[in-house]
């Protein structure tokens, strides 16, 4: 076995992360309002966890998607009221994107139907092992868009 090899360790974390990443995605598409897709809920709850205003084309980096894919996402966001958009006030080409009132209903109703099952499992820890579990996924967020963003 070659030294570059990932140890077991390191695969059964990825296919945890896999395997949480499709149950999540399962269930948040079922709890989802007809009008509102899950690629679109997943521009809500960055809006609402950054609790900025974002640009279009930041937007398209984070989600690693096309300028024009995220403009028809927001396009339909904004057509649907769960999000507002305005433009720069010293720069009218720049436009900024938050969360609306029915934006952030939606990502609250969507959240408190998958809450219960997770907030019992995550009751059973304390919120110290939590905070590091996060910053455990934070750094591995990073470090993937790190590298995503440099060549090999």
């Amino acid at each position: 076995m070659s030294n570059l090899a990932p140890s077991p360790l390191v695969i059964q974390l990825f296919g945890e992360l896999l395997l949480l990443d499709q149950f999540l995605r399962n269930r948040i598409a079922k709890a989802l309002p007809e009008e509102v897709e899950l690629s679109q809920f997943l521009v809500l709850l960055h809006l609402a966890t950054s609790g900025e205003e974002l640009g279009p084309a930041r937007l398209a980096t984070s989600f690693n998607v096309t300028r024009g894919a995220m403009s028809n996402t927001l396009g339909r966001l904004e057509r649907a009221g769960q999000i507002t958009m305005r433009g720069d006030t010293v720069d009218a080409r720049r436009k900024f994107v938050s969360i609306s009132e029915a934006g952030q209903r939606t990502l609250d109703e969507v959240v408190g139907a998958i809450n219960p099952r997770l907030r019992e499992t995550l009751s059973r820890h304390p919120r110290t092992e939590i905070g590091q579990c996060l910053t455990l996924l934070s750094e591995l967020r990073d470090s993937l868009e790190t590298s995503r963003l440099s060549p090999l």
